[in-house]
């Protein structure tokens, strides 16, 4: 599936990511948000060609406990590529650049690194064994008008 510049890739059970090959991301839930499974979440995305830079917008929360798990680091690649690093402490969106010779028009994998993603069973929590990273609201590819 073609992703559109501008457009978000939305989540949860009615999400447009469910067309998207991905590995590491829950659908289940009804709100419109998905949780990372796993310490790494991946969405193979294809976008046009791009005649000018992007930025890649995600909005997400993290999966903390207080006193224990404070934040959730987040590392970024774009087809192998390292595109930033973010340290989530609450509900965020945060933004980061892409040179626009790295869109190439065709299938890339866009992989988040979530290193202290845990399960709540392991943090005896609870009986749910997902190793929750962040919470996806939405990821958006932007250009400039």
């Amino acid at each position: 599936m073609t992703v559109n510049y501008n457009e978000p890739i939305t989540f949860g059970r009615g999400g447009n990511a469910t067309k998207l090959n991905c590995a590491g991301i829950s659908f289940t839930e009804d709100e419109g948000r998905s949780w990372t499974l796993a310490p790494v979440a991946e969405l193979d995305v294809q976008l046009p060609f791009a005649r000018r830079d992007v930025m890649l917008e995600v909005e997400a929360s993290p999966f903390l406990v207080p006193d224990i798990l404070t934040a959730q680091n987040v590392f970024v690649f774009l087809g192998g590529l390292f595109v930033g690093y973010y340290t989530l402490t609450g509900h965020t969106v945060r933004s980061f650049p892409i040179n626009r010779g790295l869109v190439s028009g065709r299938t890339m994998r866009l992989t988040l690194v979530m290193p202290a993603a845990t399960s709540p069973h392991a943090l005896g929590l609870g009986e749910d064994l997902r190793q929750l990273g962040i919470y996806l609201t939405s990821i958006t590819f932007k250009t400039a008008p």
